[in-house]
């Protein structure tokens, strides 16, 4: 399968397509004098305003070639006869029910008519997808993964309201690469979450202006044929006869006019369809016509091709809808300089002027609406006051051409401008660690890719993953898994496997354990940033040690040894860029899965702690950590006992009750701090001690910002981070005796604040950027890929 285009060239396999790429952005297109295929699918074959408004805007089209995609019936027919072409799906109306089996029947229906849907973009190679409805959206993005392209939701209507409305809503954040709203009203009834994917562009009429001779010719023509005099003031209401359209509020204030002795005629053009409850409610106009007298004043026309000459023959367009998306028979008609009297609701005032080129009254104030009909039915000077602006703003704002402008501007966005899916993918997000920050460090470089994971404690997440997309496996609901969740090792592979990441171009897994075990989609570039292999299949006794657990529990947990590092190895070797954090970590991963890895130091995150600002040291040495047992902060409160030395641990875990077990009264647990609180103790401490063997330890530099050393045991990646004598100390076994004899001869150097400052500074985040950009573009290229190097590394932010 061909993977997606988003820019100037195209990542995946060779381009198969014969004098075409496989899709591109309209500046390529434009340059080798190409059009890009748009499908554009409706899921009806009926035709009503929202098909008239797509016939007319594909009629128009200058840069791209329509493929219209629907059902056989009355919209294909009228394709044809434009010339475009037309592919026969057998579609699908779904039908909002309160009824469990008919919602289950429906979204049958869809699910099929989707997939039938994504395998006809497949094999038709279009470049985009432009569904015509929120459904035809909904049935567009269901498989969009299996062809990868843009898919397009044009939003004519406005959204069901309450859980129905809110999965809507949400399914489009996820699954749609733009959305088109005909109104501003329709815009905002989406929320703020949909903003950023949303563009408002309202719907056209052709430049198919009457002049007051051919408007003539109309007035005479439909009049005779409808038996209406030429003298007769004659009133339309347009559109499909539909409740919520309102049209006995039109038959209504047509009896008060005729009261007042306006001698007026009502046409209620349009047919009722689509639903049994539109034919009942078209009976009820036709008796309520009878039971006010209106008999012969009262025409129902039916269904009509001849929008224009109806409109030229009309003297007044009402509309009396309860919140009309846009009324493209407003423009229609004032097009033709006729002046409408609307109601003020939905996007009808981003249309119609009040005072100017028609007025606006409140739903269903029938009184109100009879009031404007007869102001303006007894100026005629008025009327052709409003009908001359009517036609002037819709010159300026509503014709077609600018509607094609706008929509195929969109299309080109869509493929030059639209980035990577990204998806980032993490182990767990349920504590606070260097793991973690590197989390937060992806998510601000790609802020729109989702971040994956097992499970997450919403509680423990980091401030800048607060406003993140983060969404957890099926683990996430057994009970006790936040605190209990090391015990679930052995289902952690399931729950990585069914990860559904097939829409995805670009996946960057942070992985010290499961992450990199991701389903890849075919095509997709899998990069994993390797914090360390996963100590549980190859360190097993040394994880293990000092864990508060029974010891039958660990004999039986050692069973699933062999199967965790099978399974890890496997899935490793599908990686297409393996980056490690530190020179440990690459040996590592060259010792257990014979891989070259690149090492791309983890981002520390120096902005918190402001440029360098000497203070006061003060007699104690500090601890910032997790408390785990292969951490070995035991060590340090050992070592800081024997020699009476101050001791201060900030963190949590469940290594805690041990810790303070063995320590003495020089020893001061403080627990979880804030941020600004850790900073402060970091610049007033003699030195950060670091006992365990880290993979590479973030909070060494931390203290390092502050200006502080750190004492830090002679391995794993402080051998990165440290160097002896100018931001710290090595001590070189793992015993407190060790820890204890470099602690002694601490304080015979002499430590400079600035240096050491200096020093942490070329770890910040920027750098990281950098080389994990690199990284990325260049495991792209070695999938054959070709975008720009601006898509490939996602979107620039100052983090340093």
């Amino acid at each position: 399968m061909p993977f997606p285009c988003y820019g100037t060239l195209y990542l995946g396999e060779d381009c198969k397509r014969s004098q075409r790429c496989v899709p591109s952005c309209g500046r390529r297109f434009a340059e080798e004098g190409l059009r890009m295929r748009i499908g554009y699918y409706n899921h009806t074959s009926s035709i009503s305003g929202a098909e008239i408004s797509l016939l007319t805007m594909t009629s128009h089209l200058h840069t791209a070639e329509p493929v219209i995609i629907g059902p056989e019936g009355e919209l294909g027919v009228r394709a044809r006869e434009f010339g475009m072409e037309y592919l026969v799906l057998p579609g699908y109306r779904a039908r909002l029910s309160k009824n469990p089996f008919s919602i289950a029947r429906h979204m049958i229906g869809m699910v099929v008519e989707g997939w039938r849907l994504a395998a006809c973009v497949k094999k038709q190679n279009l470049d985009i997808v432009h569904a015509n409805s929120i459904r035809a959206g909904i049935m567009a993005s269901m498989f969009s993964w299996l062809h990868r392209r843009p898919v397009i939701w044009h939003i004519r209507d406005q959204p069901p309201r309450g859980i129905v409305g809110a999965v809507i809503r949400k399914f489009a954040a996820r699954k749609a690469d733009k959305l088109i709203c005909i109104s501003e009203q329709i815009r905002e009834s989406l929320g703020k979450a949909l903003e950023y994917k949303s563009t408002v562009i309202y719907n056209g009429v052709k430049a198919d202006f009457a002049d007051d001779q051919e408007k003539q010719q109309a007035r005479q023509m439909i009049r005779a044929e409808l038996g209406a005099e030429q003298e007769t003031l004659v009133i339309a209401i347009i559109g499909q006869i539909a409740p919520w359209k309102r049209q006995e509020d039109a038959i209504a204030a047509l009896h008060l006019l005729q009261k007042q002795n306006h001698f007026a005629e009502l046409w209620i053009v349009g047919e009722a369809k689509f639903r049994e409850e539109n034919k009942q409610y078209e009976q009820h106009l036709r008796r309520l016509v009878k039971e006010l007298g209106l008999t012969g004043k009262v025409r129902f026309t039916g269904f009509r091709n001849d929008m224009k000459e109806i409109c030229c023959a009309a003297d007044l367009l009402f509309l009396c809808s309860d919140n009309e998306p846009f009324g493209r028979v407003l423009i229609e008609s004032m097009a033709q300089k006729v002046p409408v009297i609307a109601t003020r609701a939905g996007g009808v005032p981003e249309i119609v002027e009040d005072e100017n080129c028609g007025l606006l009254y409140e739903v269903g104030d029938i009184v109100a609406l009879a009031a404007c009909a007869s102001r303006l039915l007894s100026d005629e000077s008025l009327r052709k006051e409003y009908g001359q602006k009517a036609f002037e703003r819709v010159k300026a704002r509503f014709v077609i051409q600018n509607t094609v402008m706008q929509v195929e501007n969109l299309y080109d966005q869509s493929g030059q401008d639209r980035p990577l899916r990204v998806a980032i993918v993490h182990d767990y997000l349920n504590q606070r660690g260097g793991a973690e920050r590197v989390v937060g460090v992806l998510h601000k470089i790609y802020p729109e890719a989702p971040i994956f994971t097992t499970i997450a404690d919403r509680n423990e997440l980091l401030a800048e993953l607060a406003d993140a997309d983060i969404r957890t496996t099926w683990m996430q609901r057994i009970p006790g898994i936040l605190s209990k969740f090391k015990l679930f090792f052995w289902v952690y592979p399931a729950a990585v496997k069914s990860m559904d990441l097939r829409k995805y171009d670009l996946i960057i897994s942070s992985s010290s354990a499961y992450a990199k075990g991701i389903r890849k989609p075919k095509g997709a570039v899998h990069i994993c940033y390797c914090h360390t292999p996963m100590r549980f299949a190859w360190n097993y006794e040394e994880y293990v040690e000092g864990m508060m657990i029974p010891s039958f529990v660990k004999r039986l947990a050692k069973v699933f040894v062999p199967f965790l590092k099978g399974w890890d190895k496997r899935n490793t070797a599908a990686v297409d860029a393996l980056i490690a954090n530190s020179t440990v970590v690459r040996e590592r991963v060259n010792t257990y899965y014979g891989m070259h890895s690149s090492v791309v130091y983890p981002p520390v995150d120096l902005s918190r702690f402001g440029p360098y600002q000497p203070v006061q040291v003060k007699d104690y040495y500090l601890v910032v950590s997790r408390l785990v047992s292969y951490k070995r902060i035991d060590l340090a409160v050992a070592a800081c006992t024997l020699t009476n030395q101050n001791l201060i641990v900030v963190g949590g875990g469940p290594d805690l009750d041990r810790l303070k077990k063995l320590a003495g009264p020089t020893i001061t647990f403080a627990g979880r701090l804030k941020d600004d609180e850790v900073e402060e103790l970091m610049r007033g401490c003699k030195a950060l001690l670091f006992p365990g063997i880290e993979d590479f330890g973030i909070t060494p530099l931390e203290a390092n910002a502050c200006g502080r050393p750190v004492i830090a045991f002679q391995g794993g990646g402080a051998l990165d981070t440290i160097i002896a004598g100018r931001n710290g100390l090595f001590f070189t076994e793992q015993t407190k005796e060790s820890l204890a004899q470099t602690m002694r001869v601490f304080d015979q150097y002499e430590w400079d604040s600035t240096a050491i400052h200096a020093h942490a500074e070329a770890f910040g985040e920027a750098r990281f950027e950098r080389e994990l950009k690199e990284i990325v573009v260049h495991a792209t290229m070695e999938k054959n890929a070709s975008l720009p190097h601006s898509t490939l590394v996602g979107r620039n932010v100052e983090l340093d």
